[in-house]
């Protein structure tokens, strides 16, 4: 009978203990869900070194690249589910409150950036999944984004502004001055021509999906053009053409400006 007992006692034990069992293995995501749903763990750092994070973000193309900077910590990916300490781990990262990603490295790629005002969050984690603070305070780092970071209209402002700064900044005087010195003009230089292509291309691209069909034509019509043109004076610049020459097939790639817009323009009419 105390053998059965025992037995019974036994049973009750393992099922209780179970449930918790299956939950904090079941992926990592999970794991940490779990963790932060029903625990909410602190990992206290009682050492002389405190650890810090610092994350900065930078737009490049259509990504965000999020630099992350340690200071008394260490990401030791080969230790997950090892040594649970306060100098070595991940950093977790949060997207609007929401887990979004372990991050083992400095740089990390956001793809899909939420339209709107958005809270760009990072806390220490040890390899443990418990989260490092000091004081009772956990050791994180946040930035806040908007994106789009303006309206269509004041990107389109924006992006005008900037191409007028392709030749009056301090650098775009300087060598307007000098392309006049040799008696050329402003627009007869790569450099400056690229400048006006980035600053519309930069900006505007993400508005693509807010412009018109007419818009969306317009834009893509004036960018083909610079690009083209940019490449005439690349040539000249490389002496593979003469300035007669570049001014020639620069004049010529202008000239088709109003004849391609009404291609598109009558392209998109007929398919209404």
């Amino acid at each position: 009978m105390r053998l059965f007992d025992n037995f019974f006692k036994y049973l009750l034990w393992l099922s209780l203990i179970t449930p918790f069992t299956l939950v904090a293995h079941d992926g990592q995501d999970e794991r940490i869900k779990y963790w932060k749903n029903y625990y909410h763990p602190k990992l206290e750092v009682v050492r002389q070194e405190i650890p810090s994070v610092k994350i900065s973000l930078k737009k490049i193309g259509p990504f965000f690249q999020l630099q992350t900077q340690v200071k008394n910590f260490k990401i030791t990916p080969d230790q997950d589910q090892k040594n649970n300490n306060t100098w070595t781990g991940y950093v977790k990262l949060f997207i609007n409150g929401i887990y979004t990603s372990r991050i083992y490295g400095e740089y990390f790629f956001i793809k899909d950036m939420p339209v709107g005002n958005n809270e760009i969050k990072v806390i220490l984690s040890s390899n443990m999944d418990t989260d490092i603070a000091y004081k009772g305070k956990l050791i994180s780092d946040q930035v806040i984004i908007q994106f789009p970071e303006y309206t269509f209209s004041e990107a389109r402002s924006k992006a005008y502004n900037l191409s007028i700064q392709c030749e009056f900044s301090d650098e775009g005087l300087r060598d307007r001055d000098k392309l006049q010195q040799d008696g050329m003009q402003i627009s007869e230089s790569s450099k400056y021509l690229l400048c006006r292509h980035d600053s519309q291309k930069n900006i505007l691209d993400e508005f693509m999906s807010e412009m018109s069909k007419f818009q969306l034509a317009s834009h893509i019509v004036h960018l083909d053009i610079l690009k083209e043109r940019v490449a005439v004076w690349q040539d000249f610049e490389n002496s593979e053409l003469s300035l007669s020459e570049a001014r020639l097939k620069n004049k010529v790639i202008v000239d088709t400006l109003d004849s391609r817009l009404q291609k598109k323009f009558s392209e998109l009419r007929t398919a209404n």
